[in-house]
């Protein structure tokens, strides 16, 4: 199977190919994923996200109704408030994120490509998931000179 490809992580490649973007652990693919393989619903990450959230959730509104005002006094309370917020964010990119390793050309709507300064580079694509829902899979680079060339070989970035 002849794809291109560039690192993702230290253990996983970005395949492309004319009709698909899939993610494997070699550099020479043997089979291609399925397009909504999963492997586990429910990550441990997602659920320690959860019960975080949950807890923060139950004391922030605990505390605050026995202390009222008092409660913003202690310095304390602004770490769980942003450790509270921290967690919804999570919680809501979980929402709108896919973990399928395999996107065909045909469903994808838009691809971005950024680079922060104080973050890894990383690929984002947003697609049509099942039902119609437009969802997203963000692609992390490893090495943006090598990701860089070979996108833009592909036709994923203009």
């Amino acid at each position: 199977m002849q794809t291109k490809y560039f690192r993702i992580n230290k253990k996983e490649y970005c395949h492309i190919t004319s009709k698909t973007i899939f993610i494997t652990n070699t550099k020479e693919p043997t089979r291609i994923p399925l397009e909504f393989d999963l492997s586990e619903g429910w990550g441990i990450m997602s659920i320690l996200n959860y019960i975080l959230f949950v807890f923060l959730f139950i004391y922030a509104a605990v505390c605050t109704s026995y202390y009222g005002v008092s409660f913003f006094k202690e310095p304390v309370n602004y770490g769980a408030l942003f450790l509270l917020f921290l967690s919804f964010i999570k919680i809501k990119n979980g929402f709108v994120s896919s973990r399928t390793p395999n996107i065909p050309r045909y469903k994808i709507k838009s691809v971005y490509f950024k680079a922060p300064k104080l973050s890894s580079p990383r690929l984002i694509i947003y697609f049509m998931g099942p039902e119609g829902k437009v969802l997203r899979k963000i692609i992390p680079v490893m090495y943006k000179q090598e990701a860089l060339p070979i996108l833009k070989e592909t036709g994923i970035l203009v």
